[in-house]
């Protein structure tokens, strides 16, 4: 649902994916955008203007921010083809970064603004070569830029067309659940018009908004979508286009027909959980020993090749695992490689000796890749290390995993 941490850079000039032989056309017969400069500012040498940005700014980027980026730019394949690229890249803001603060035109920006910049040559060489591989070296090029993410904010647009900026995530060890068709909830919020208007608030009616029963529709579109998967606390603000919140209808004298809506948004109860202090502090992600053996004969190394049994108890008390389901071991598999591809689990196994078991909570976030939204309770036994087993299981049949390689849930 979300596009995770994201700076997107777009040629102007769009590439056809095609080799291209220059000499065959005129500048118009190439798509060479000539545009009026004057309303640039400029910054070394590069210019930039502001194509959009958020009413409501998040940011903006300083000096030391974390920022991760997607460039999308017109490059070279291994063959010479000239087609559109893009490439990831995460970079710190500051002096001697990729990203400097003051000289990119890219300093100051909002979460989710855009820009559009014009890189000379010398810049385009001395600074986006060296991380954007492939890229055509040209006189002059423009750049579209969009900042989707601001150390742990990060910016999400839908395929409806709203936009929302995840200001206070709640990170993956303390969430212990995540929204879904049928919970309960209460939101605290501020809805603000175009013109910076508020129209109604919580803090204003002295209580948050609730209960509502998630996907049922008695919300406005534009809080379903964002509150699936979302986690007890976390903050958001969002961009509301008109069809998904009162259409062209309005409400009353406060809300015009067609309005595009900001709202500021905070999941403080889910079911029967409070947002709290108390919460937010509280750790998710655990495990404990349930047995060890008195002798450790081998101990979970980062290369080493392991087997694991596991028995899953779900929030409904629902099971699954190797043990529950009669299965053979889950392995082989080594943490140096993709381990379980459960992070919980591969966050509980180092230090394991052969034959132990532990206990582990594994929340949704850190758990089976679009499997749950609840806690799982795993008790996880090592049962074999580089070929060597434990005295209590025999895997005489084991088998080899799936064509997914992954735990299935």
């Amino acid at each position: 649902m979300w596009n995770y941490g994201l700076v997107f850079l777009c040629f102007v000039v769009i590439a056809s994916g095609e080799s291209i032989n220059n000499s065959d056309f005129t500048d118009d017969e190439e798509g060479i955008v000539e545009e009026d400069l004057s309303d640039y500012l400029e910054e070394d040498g590069v210019l930039y203007k502001t194509l959009w940005k958020p009413k409501d700014c998040a940011g903006p980027t300083e000096d030391g921010d974390d920022v991760t980026m997607i460039m999308e730019y017109y490059g070279l394949k291994d063959d010479g083809t000239e087609v559109e690229m893009e490439h990831a890249l995460t970079t710190k803001i500051g002096r001697g970064q990729t990203i400097r603060s003051k000289g990119d035109g890219l300093f100051g920006m909002c979460l989710g603004e855009r820009r559009r910049l014009v890189v000379p040559q010398h810049v385009l060489r001395n600074q986006y070569k060296k991380v954007l591989p492939g890229i055509l070296d040209s006189v002059k090029t423009y750049l579209d830029v969009e900042v989707t993410k601001i150390n742990e904010m990060s910016w999400h647009k839908f395929e409806s067309g709203l936009r929302m900026a995840m200001l206070e995530p709640v990170e993956s060890e303390f969430c212990s659940r995540t929204v879904v068709h049928g919970d309960t909830l209460y939101v605290e919020y501020e809805g603000t018009l175009e013109n910076g208007k508020v129209f109604d608030s919580s803090a204003n009616r002295g209580t948050p908004f609730g209960p509502f029963v998630h996907g049922k529709r008695q919300i406005i579109d534009g809080y379903t979508e964002t509150l699936e998967g979302r986690c007890l606390g976390e903050r958001w603000r969002m961009t509301v286009p008109p069809h998904l919140a009162y259409g062209d209808d309005g409400v009353g004298d406060d809300i015009p027909g067609g309005a595009t809506l900001t709202f500021d948004v905070r999941l403080v109860q889910l079911n029967d959980n409070l947002w709290s202090d108390e919460v937010r502090d509280r750790k998710v992600l655990g495990w404990e020993e349930i047995y060890k053996p008195e002798v450790c004969e081998e101990m979970v190394g980062f290369d080493d090749e392991l087997y694991i049994h596991y028995d899953a108890t779900r929030e409904d008390k629902s099971k699954f695992g190797s043990l529950v389901d009669n299965n053979p071991p889950y392995g082989p598999f080594s943490l140096s490689d993709r381990g379980t591809f459960v992070p919980a689990l591969d966050h509980a196994l180092p230090g394991m000796c052969l034959g132990e078991r532990r206990m582990v909570v594994v929340p949704p976030r850190l758990g089976w890749v679009g499997g749950h939204h609840d806690s799982i309770m795993v008790e996880m036994m090592l049962v074999k290390i580089n070929g060597k087993e434990a005295e209590r299981f025999n895997t005489e049949n084991k088998r080899e995993r799936g064509e997914s390689g992954k735990i299935e849930l």
